[in-house]
């Protein structure tokens, strides 16, 4: 088992040391995975809100957040052991899940064994918080399949000029999450799926999939993937005529990691656009205007848009401070405690939106489809909104 673990602590409050031992809340990424920026994207969000809070004194009267990360490499049983280990962590009050859906479910058996909350701060497939019941233990504050793909085939529809969509799916759990929704919502939004088409992680060549789609007489691509795969079809897709190069929708996995850099000078040459929940650019919101100062200084870029795997920061750092609102409520770290303190905050206003609340005992999804809209990216990594 993954035994790479990371202890991030923070004892200063106002500029006195707080002496008092620390709360933890972890972290499984897929640090491991080269390409990968979603991972340092979401510490670095968490770790910021820590470090606020704690300047203020952190929670239960004086005690410091502490932030404990592990890497998952992208691999599901790594992920499951990895959960594991940080929910028997004393005095843990979370474990926060990145961008691989697949990993945060299969951990879902062990987060109900455990009783320790788990968050997903990215990952989006449904059977996250589908499985919710009178005692569930999985939370999300990220986009959902069944809201975020919804949008995806409208945006789909919206480019296509014939109402022809040509879909690829990862075999994943993700990807299964993705073809049960667009399935069901063609039939109320008169699209038609000409081709749905699956790959494996790690797939080097897409050209099978990509013949089918301009078979099949689709005139847009509907992309479920991750940076690797992503960055590959764009080139593919860029290098064929002019006149064959199909305008690509896709979801937000490829913001996850260093797509500029992947596809180079041929991200220029597809129409590509790409779901979020939030953007820095242009954002008015006193908290996302304050962070990016943070972030920016952090990742030593000069502008929001410049922003590595931007969701992955603020749904982070918005989650810290609900998980300090909650372990406050509860008056303590048991799980139990906290995952019912969850189910009833009270309003917060943080820089995604106004949580009111962010959880009940029968929504365990923080965020809705009014937080949707597309970006445009651009070579040198900036992510800019579609007006």
């Amino acid at each position: 088992m993954n035994k790479i673990l990371t202890v991030i602590l923070l004892f200063f409050a106002a500029g006195t040391v707080i002496a008092a031992a620390p709360v933890y809340i972890g972290f499984d990424g897929g640090y491991g995975q080269k390409s990968d920026t979603s991972a340092k994207a979401i510490e670095l969000g968490a770790q910021i809100a820590i470090d606020e809070i704690n300047a203020r004194g952190g929670v239960l009267g004086g005690r410091p957040l502490a932030l404990l990360t592990m890497d998952n490499q992208g691999l599901t049983m790594r992920g499951r052991d990895n959960y594991v280990s940080l929910a028997k962590q004393q005095d843990l009050i979370a474990v926060l899940g990145g961008k691989h859906s697949p990993v945060i479910v299969e951990s879902i058996p062990d987060a109900q064994l455990m009783k320790v909350p788990y968050i997903s701060v990215w990952g989006s497939a449904n059977q996250i918080t589908d499985t919710i019941t009178s005692d569930s233990y999985m939370f999300r504050l990220s986009l959902k399949d069944e809201w975020g793909v919804a949008a995806l085939l409208a945006q789909a529809v919206n480019v296509s000029t014939n109402r022809k969509v040509c879909v690829l799916l990862p075999n994943t759990a993700w990807g299964r999450s993705g073809e049960r929704v667009l399935r069901e919502k063609a039939l109320g939004t008169k699209a038609n799926l000409t081709s749905v088409n699956w790959y494996n992680w790690g797939d080097k060549e897409f050209k099978t999939q990509l013949d089918a789609c301009t078979d099949s007489g689709a005139t847009v691509i509907l992309m479920i993937a991750n940076e690797p795969e992503g960055a590959q079809i764009v080139k593919e897709v860029a290098q064929k005529p002019q006149n064959q190069r199909l305008p690509i929708v896709a979801h937000w996995g490829i913001t996850g990691g260093d797509f500029a850099a992947l596809t180079g000078n041929d991200l220029n040459l597809v129409d590509l656009s790409v779901i979020q929940t939030f953007s820095f650019v242009n954002n008015t919101r006193p908290k996302a205007i304050s962070l990016s100062k943070k972030v920016m200084a952090a990742q030593g870029v000069k502008s929001p848009a410049l922003i590595h795997s931007p969701v992955g920061v603020v749904q982070a750092y918005d989650t810290v401070y609900l998980l300090a609102e909650a372990v406050n409520q509860a008056k303590s770290t048991q799980g139990v405690r906290i995952r019912n303190a969850l189910e009833h905050l009270s309003p917060y206003d943080g820089a995604i939106k106004r949580y009111a609340p962010a959880y009940t005992a029968a929504n365990h999804d923080a965020l809705d489809r009014r937080q949707v809209l597309f970006v445009r990216m651009k070579p040198d990594g900036a992510i800019i909104p579609i007006r």
